[in-house]
Parts: C-alpha cells; structure tokens; sequence
C-alpha cells in the first residue's frame, strides 16, 4: 500500500499549528488526550485515503512548475515582508512580534482591558513563531522562516487544484489566482453607470490612475439600499487578494477545501470530514463555517447516523470544537453583526441583491453550463460551481464585523472551487479542436476577470521600491496590542482612525477558558 504523503502533509500542515496551540496554550489534562486523539485521527485519514486508490502523483515537471508557481505568488503576496505587505500586515504584524518575543501564552498588562490575553485565530503564525522562539533567531530571520512557511500552504493549496483538476492540472493551478477577479471587474463596470453616468472618457483614465470610488479596497461602488445608512459592504475578494491581504484565513480554506472534495470523491464516512473542518477552527472559525456550509449541500450521506460511526474523529472533532467555542467565547463581542435583510426595506433592495450577486456569480455559472451542454464534458465541475455559487449566495445574507469578516472570509473555500470549475471548464475549452459560440462566450467572460489581478500584481510590483508609509516589516514591529501605546496605533488613519484595534485581539480574563483552560 502507498502512502497517500500529499494528503499526509496537507493534514499535518494544518494540525501542526492546532497541536502547539495545544502544549503550550492549554491545561496538560486537555491537551495530552486531545493530541493522542488527532494522531490517531491523522493516521485513519491517511491510511483510508491511501487504500482507496494510487494516491494520484507528479511528474518531476509539474513538481518544479508547482514549486515555482507557489514561489512567485508567495513572494508577490508579501509573505516574509521582502515586497511592500497589504495593509492588513500592519495588524498582524503585531500579533506576530508578541508570538515572538512574550512568553505563551501572551499576557498583557492593561487597565483598559482589565489585564487581557491574546485571542485570536493566529494559527498561521505560531509554528513560524515557534521556529524564531526556539532557535533563538532574530527578527529578520523570521521573516525568512515565515516566507517558507508560507511558501509551504501555497504549495499544498495550489496542489490541491492541480490534484482534482485533468487537462493541464498544473496550469490551471498556477494560473487560478489570475482567473478569480470577475467579481471585482463587474464592480469596476458598475461604476461606469453608477459613478460616471456612462460617461466612458472620464471613466477610463480614472480606472487606470486608481481613481474610482471604492475601487482601492475592493468594495461595491456606492451600492446602497433604500435606507442609505447600510454600512456593511458586499465585497468578496479575488483569490490574489486573499493571498495579499490574509494568508491566515486563505492558505487553511485552501487546503482544507482541497482535501475534503478528495476525501468526497471516495464517498467516505462524513465524521472524516469533520475531522478535515475541525482543523481550521484554529486558523479560521469564519472559514469553519463555509466549510460547513458546503458538506451541507454536497454529502449525500451527512444525515445517515451509522456513517457516523467514527469515534477517534469524532471525538477529536467536537473536543476541539468545544475547547475553541470556549476560546473565542472569551474574545470581548464583535460589534456590527446581523442579517443583510435588515437593509431590505423595497422590492428594488431585493432586486439591487440579486442583480449584484447574479453578474457575479450566476451569469458566469449559466455561460458554463451552456458551454457544457454543448461540450458535454465537466458535469462534475458544473455542479460544484452551482453548489459554490449558492453557498457564497446564502453566506452573503449574515455580516459580521467593520468590514464584513463573516462573508469574506467564510466564502473562501467556495470561491477556490468556484474559480477552480470554471478554470476545468476553460482548460477544456482550449484544448478541445471544436470551438463553440459558447465556449467564446464563456471564455470572454473569464478573460474580464483577468483585469483585476494583473492589475493588483502590477501595482504591488511597481510599489517594491517605494517607502511604505508605515513600516511593516516583523522587523520593525514594537507596538504590542493591549498596552498604554497600543492606543496610538491607527494603520488606516484616513478611513478608520476611531477603530479601536486593540479590542479585535483582546479575550478577557473573567472567562471560562482564562481561569480554567488556559495554561497558566
């Protein structure tokens, strides 16, 4: 029997970080059973995955293209500080310099906050900040240590979409980020009415000197409901986006999506797929939840009791649920939560919702699947784009948070496979000697999407050599979150300068996790 390592690594990328969290956040009588368990658990997926079938291999040319590919878009991304960081860095950062140089589990000393301890979901971090801690590196080391890290997930996330792909498998893979901005371009072309009143001289040299309202952060331009005080965006980021802005969250719905649609083509027991879910409860509860969302609509035997019948899985699967819910219980609330059908006051709101996420979404499903029904080919890849399209549907109804953390970032895993479909369907396309009208028209319309990510790319190149205006290396990071100087710490000072950061990483000390989960 050979051993299924691709899914292996995968696996153990992702409960690496789980199991330090573990030895050194949690009471030992926790901990120890919990880790024994996701061994355990590690080793069934693994050896059920390798008895299925050959675990699918590489060729020695797709090994080096894969490799290369994750490098360029490591490094493009930011990860590892060696090109300017998208702005979420200057947060992050900070949470990475405490990983680093205080003692875990971090401890701060705060009046304001009645002395908290950091709460948040930094999975990605800890192993890089293990590495630095550990060996005792420096600071400029750990930027090394965390590019390679990164380099790492995207490798495994970028494989995985070479793994369930066919025709050109590895090109698809490589290329996917640059296929997944059709949602930001529709945007873009929305604010050709909407801004510009169709005035197309004006709008052009807007777009090309990054002048268009809301373009910058990626947001719907000026789509408002009839009560005009809606404050929450429907701002679904590209995949290179995802990339720049949060690895933390990406790289582990990357993966884990990838591993769990593998996991389904064998049509195992669900209680695995738990076990594959409950993984990136730590890297992402938001993640968690599309992840969730899609084994609800794509596990034909999710209600059957007897494909249960699983304990090591399941049993790891909702302790560590369990222990999680308690951690984040402890974070302070999360202010600006509630359903999007708040805002609906008019027909028209409903109908603005649907336009907004039809151009988006379902046009681009409904050119495929008439491509499709002229190619009869990619049945499967048609129904996973329908199910990815109405699970990203349904999450856009909840928000949470300033920005909207709840929709951007539980519709991760179904935008990879959203985009990964649609990619099969393009793969097919050039490499059939037929081409059909419609085939030409669902071409055009993924070519659209092109715009975008080009563009982000080519700004993030263009901007290497010029000084950011905050420092946001790891290296120069020396404000930690919930002391006095904490206060003064505004990354987006023309947009949220009355946001108080330090309160998104804080977990209060009057919780039940504090006074018995965590190690003290």
């Amino acid at each position: 029997m050979k051993t299924d390592r691709f899914t292996l690594v995968s696996l153990l990328y992702l409960y690496v970080p789980v199991v330090i969290f573990l030895w050194f956040w949690i009471v030992p009588f926790v901990a120890i059973p919990l880790t024994v368990l996701i061994a355990v658990g590690i080793a069934q997926v693994v050896r059920q995955t390798s008895r299925a079938d050959s675990p699918i291999s590489f060729s020695g040319k797709e090994w080096l293209l894969l490799a290369l590919g994750s490098l360029f878009w490591t490094w493009v991304s930011g990860i590892g500080a060696f090109i300017p960081q998208y702005g979420d860095y200057d947060k992050h950062n900070l949470v990475f310099y405490d990983l680093i140089t205080r003692p875990w589990p971090v401890l701060y000393t705060s009046d304001r906050f009645d002395d908290p301890f950091l709460c948040y979901y930094f999975a990605y971090y800890l192993p890089t900040a293990l590495v630095v801690k550990t060996a005792h590196l420096s600071l400029r080391s750990a930027d090394w240590v965390s590019f390679f890290w990164g380099w790492l997930g995207v490798g495994l996330a970028l494989g995985w979409a070479t793994r369930l792909s066919q025709l050109y498998r590895v090109w698809i893979a490589v290329g996917l980020p640059l296929l997944s901005g059709v949602e930001v371009a529709i945007r873009l072309f929305w604010s050709l009415y909407e801004d510009f009143h169709w005035n197309v001289t004006i709008w052009l040299p807007a777009v090309f000197q990054h002048q268009i309202p809301g373009y910058t952060r990626y947001e719907t331009p000026r789509l408002a409901f009839s009560n005009h005080n809606f404050t929450q965006s429907l701002d679904p980021a590209p995949l290179v986006m995802q990339l720049q802005a949060v690895p933390q969250h990406a790289l582990g719905g990357w993966i884990a999506i990838g591993l769990i649609v593998w996991w389904q083509s064998w049509k195992r027991s669900p209680a695995g797929l738990a076990f594959i879910g409950a993984a990136t409860l730590l890297w992402s509860p938001f993640v968690s939840i599309g992840l969730g969302l899609w084994v609800l609509f794509s596990q034909p035997n999710l209600f059957v009791v007897s494909s249960w019948r699983q304990p090591v899985w399941l049993l790891s699967s909702l302790l560590l649920a369990g222990l999680l819910a308690c951690f984040y219980e402890a974070h302070y609330p999360i202010p600006y939560a509630g359903l999007l059908v708040e805002a609906f006051e008019k027909p028209a709101d409903v109908a603005l919702y649907v336009l907004f996420w039809g151009l988006q979404l379902w046009l681009g499903y409904f050119l495929f699947r008439w491509y499709n029904r002229q190619a009869r080919q990619n049945q499967a890849w048609e129904k996973m784009a329908f199910r990815a399209a109405l699970c990203v549907q349904l999450l856009s109804l909840v928000y949470m948070g300033r920005w909207n953390d709840f929709q951007n970032r539980t519709m991760i895993p179904e935008q990879f496979l959203y985009y990964l479909a649609l990619a099969n369907g393009f793969a097919h396309w050039l490499g059939s000697a037929k081409r059909s009208l419609a085939g030409w028209v669902f071409a055009g319309w993924l070519v659209v999407g092109l715009y975008v990510p080009l563009r982000v790319l080519a700004y993030k190149l263009r901007s290497i050599p010029i000084p950011q205006p905050i420092e946001r290396s790891i290296a120069n990071a020396t404000t930690n979150f919930g002391e006095s100087d904490m206060a003064q710490m505004r990354p987006h000072e023309a947009i949220d300068a009355g946001t108080d950061y330090a309160v998104q990483y804080m977990g209060r000390r009057d919780s039940f996790f504090y006074r018995h989960l965590l190690r003290k």
